[in-house]
């Protein structure tokens, strides 16, 4: 038995068996090979592990009681970045093919050995992980620099990644700002954005607004460059992206 090396953080497994004594001889070993293993029975089990947690590999038994191992493979679908190996006793070549066109990485026969299905589940978690590690390095050089408003979190990030809280009309501001793409937006059009309605473009309201986004930006050790155009609106002087 072979522990992983100590610079690999632990692989994540999922492990679907209704062999209740096989799934625990499986999954005692991979465990004493510092794998961390979840342990279901059933379709239901699965669904409700993965709802519970983030896996590198998943190990699906074809024959569960409710539903098939292939059907499972089919929902772990490339974007959740799970790799996937059937184990089963289904040997024919028509039942592999179905096992790799339903999403599986690797089709084992049972008896599998406990020595190598460790070795195939570590050398999977580590083509997955570098598979997420790239997509996450294109994903980052595909963002724009510059200052990004997370509305789902209600924040602006800075482009050194500081996050400032933001009110609801605070997030509005900012969204029309970066609608307008750089220009200068009038403050009456910010003053109705933000639901004064027909008020005077020098809106007090509108001024503690602006005086509140720009104390919580000094707050965060942050200069926020919102700048007031004279007689004309404001205007934010960096890139400001919705993402």
């Amino acid at each position: 038995m072979q522990n992983a090396s100590p610079d690999e953080p632990p692989v994540r497994t999922l492990l679907v068996e209704d062999d209740a004594d096989l799934r625990q001889g499986l999954a005692d070993y991979l465990r004493l090979s510092g794998v961390h293993v979840t342990e279901a029975g059933s379709g239901v089990g699965f669904y409700r592990a993965l709802r519970g947690g983030d896996f590198d590999v998943a190990i699906l038994d074809v024959n569960l009681p409710d539903v098939s191992g292939f059907e499972l493979a089919r929902d772990l679908a490339p974007e959740r970045g799970v790799g996937v190996i059937m184990l089963t006793a289904r040997t024919g070549r028509d039942d592999r093919m179905r096992g790799y066109a339903e999403g599986a990485d690797i089709y084992l026969t049972k008896p599998v050995d406990s020595e190598e299905l460790l070795h195939v589940t570590r050398n999977l978690a580590r083509r997955v992980r570098d598979a997420r590690a790239s997509q996450q390095e294109a994903a980052d050089d595909a963002r724009p620099d510059g200052w990004r408003i997370d509305a789902g979190r209600q924040q602006l990030l800075s482009p050194d990644g500081v996050a400032i809280p933001l009110s609801g009309r605070e997030l509005m501001l900012l969204e029309r700002m970066a609608e307008a793409g750089g220009d200068t937006v009038p403050r009456l059009a910010l003053a109705q954005r933000l639901g004064y309605g027909d008020v005077s473009a020098e809106s007090r309201s509108l001024d503690a607004v602006l005086r509140r986004l720009r104390q919580k930006s000094a707050d965060c050790g942050v200069e926020l460059p919102l700048r007031a155009v004279h007689a004309v609106g404001l205007r934010f002087m960096g890139r400001l992206y919705l993402g």
